[in-house]
């Protein structure tokens, strides 16, 4: 099976140039067939009657020459750089190749005009020179100049998608650099709650810390099932949450009462992988208390339209200090740091995915305990 490789920057940038060679080359078609019409009806008129053949010939002839020198001035758009301190330069360049292009079709229309039978009196090819000199000369170094400008234009305009590209490719890099980073916090920080618990859970009953040290191990596979995605489905961290609960059933007892409800049309939807932990983990650190009866944890995750929601709700004693707002993040007054590694982590990581467009709230409720709110964006699918 052939793989398909990606298109990188260069080969945008070459079929662009190949689009404006081609371009140039036929634009021309168009002002040829309007000047074969306008040659008809004006020989009409005068009396000078032209086949439709004899004025495309001329005319086109007159007009195609210019799909030639539109490639001459591209290839010299793409290799001298127009350069402030090299203008001079520049202007020299254009203008020797200006007079050359200009002369060479003073002459080949005036032998069009001599041959295929001018308008008026010529009688000769010089005089058909000297007319075409008098008639067409400023209008040849002006269409000159204004193919220059096109050209520079067009090219202008490939170095910024070239620009605009690399620097979007290379923020693209940085941000899944940072992303990984951040990711890669959370898994020793987790790891090291989690083997904590087993340290304490070997003195007490030693099959009940293998068992956990298994579901640890599970829940090391299950994280690095995702270490290669920055977003995973729902589903796959409801797992991750699930398993890490039943770790920290042997810290907090069966007294805690863990309820998880996904709505399942949000079961496949993507979102940041380690999202829901931090958020279960702050609960249980800074809300709960281990050993504590009817202890209680709820985890809601629904679509609404275009936006998953995700609610993190405990019964334990709640955030200290007043409410704040910091731009999209609301949370308790004391410091960011004070929400520990996990929470300041998952703020950067939404903010670095979603710019601006998610919502992070925190707040105590009306009958205990603290509420974690996170709305972020969705494909529709």
């Amino acid at each position: 099976m052939t793989s398909i490789q990606p298109v990188t920057i260069a080969d945008e940038g070459a079929r662009l140039r190949r689009i404006t060679r081609l371009l140039f080359a036929v634009v021309w078609v168009i002002p040829a067939i309007l000047a074969a019409l306008q040659l008809i009806l004006v020989g009409d008129a005068s009396g000078t009657h032209y086949s439709l053949a004899t004025a495309l010939l001329w005319q086109g002839a007159s007009w195609m020459m210019w799909g030639l020198w539109s490639q001459v001035v591209l290839t010299l758009v793409e290799r001298v750089k127009l350069d402030t301190a090299r203008i001079l330069p520049w202007i020299s360049m254009h203008v020797a190749v200006s007079a050359v292009i200009c002369t060479i079709n003073v002459f080949a229309i005036a032998w069009l005009d001599h041959v295929l039978g001018a308008i008026g009196q010529v009688t000769s090819y010089a005089f058909a020179v000297r007319v075409v000199l008098v008639n067409h000369l400023d209008f040849q170094v002006v269409l000159y100049w204004a193919v220059v400008g096109a050209a520079y234009m067009v090219e202008f305009v490939r170095r910024y998608r070239e620009r605009d590209r690399a620097a979007t490719a290379l923020e693209q890099k940085l941000a899944s650099t940072q992303l990984e980073a951040l990711r890669m916090q959370l898994n020793p920080h987790f790891l090291f709650n989690a083997l904590n618990s087993v340290a304490e859970l070997m003195e007490m009953d030693v099959r009940e810390a293998q068992r956990t040290l298994t579901r640890v191990a599970d829940l090391l596979r299950l994280s690095l099932r995702s270490a290669g995605s920055s977003v995973i489905p729902v589903w796959q961290e409801i797992e991750l949450v699930e398993l890490y609960l039943q770790i920290a059933r042997v810290r907090y007892g069966q007294g805690l009462d863990a309820d998880i409800t996904v709505d399942p049309s949000a079961v496949d939807d993507m979102l940041p992988s380690f999202l829901l932990q931090p958020l279960v983990e702050n609960a249980l650190k800074h809300g709960l208390a281990p050993g504590h009866p009817d202890q209680s944890i709820e985890v809601h995750v629904k679509r609404n339209g275009g936006v998953l929601e995700i609610i993190v709700e405990d019964n334990g004693r709640g955030l200290d200090g007043l409410l704040t707002t910091s731009g999209r993040f609301l949370a308790a007054t004391p410091s960011v740091d004070g929400l520990g590694i996990g929470l300041t982590n998952t703020r950067m990581r939404l903010t670095m995915l979603y710019g601006d467009r998610y919502a992070f709230r925190m707040s105590n409720q009306a009958s205990g305990g603290c509420r974690v709110e996170i709305r972020i964006p969705v494909d529709d699918r």
